[in-house]
């Protein structure tokens, strides 16, 4: 059985929780190179937001060895990462609790210069802020009408289905308009031979 008190406390925690989490802009991240040991404490603080209980959700240095690896993110040179090795990581490490690896690559590709790779930094960090803001949003519609108009504590599952279906829905959302994009940069590709 649910409880609408345990729920409603929740929400509200969970939307001043979202409403104080951010991730560091462009000029915010360090500017001099790092070693792995560095950068796994910086990616963990801001990779903290979506696995705060979750202390196995870590990212690792095999992990971004394997990154680096498969190509999704610049190799370091020197083993030293720069601002533009943590932007990647961020990003990469962020979508991947969503998207499968091929997904990030088509939305991000290795190999950007530094000033693609700020754009789409910047891009990304004002739009999780946005991201949080509407989801904020949404739970709280959703929310207010189960917990404050319906006697029915069964209603209560309702949230975790809206929610679940919601993630499912933007995640296939955001693998078909990659898939869009890729087709068309293929086909200027095409048309520019």
């Amino acid at each position: 059985m649910y409880s609408k008190e345990l729920f409603s406390e929740y929400f509200t925690q969970w939307e001043q929780y979202l409403a104080k989490q951010r991730i560091p802009g462009w000029e915010e991240l360090p500017d001099l190179e790092l070693y792995m040991d560095q950068v796994l404490v910086i990616i963990n603080r801001y990779n903290n937001i979506f696995n705060a209980k979750d202390q196995n959700a870590a990212v690792t240095s095999p992990m971004i060895n394997n990154y680096v690896k498969h190509k999704t993110i610049p190799a370091p040179i020197k083993k030293k990462y720069s601002r533009i090795h943590i932007a990647y990581l961020i990003m990469v490490c962020t979508l991947k609790q969503a998207l499968s690896i091929s997904t990030i690559e088509k939305i991000l590709p290795a190999g950007l210069s530094e000033e693609e790779v700020r754009k789409r930094y910047e891009s990304f960090v004002s739009n999780q802020q946005r991201a949080f803001s509407y989801v904020s949003e949404q739970m709280t519609k959703i929310s207010d009408t189960v917990l404050k108009d319906d006697d029915d504590p069964g209603r209560i599952s309702d949230l975790v289905w809206q929610a679940a279906i919601s993630a499912n829905i933007f995640k296939t959302l955001t693998e078909q308009m990659t898939g869009l994009i890729e087709t068309n940069r293929n086909e200027k590709t095409q048309k520019g031979r």
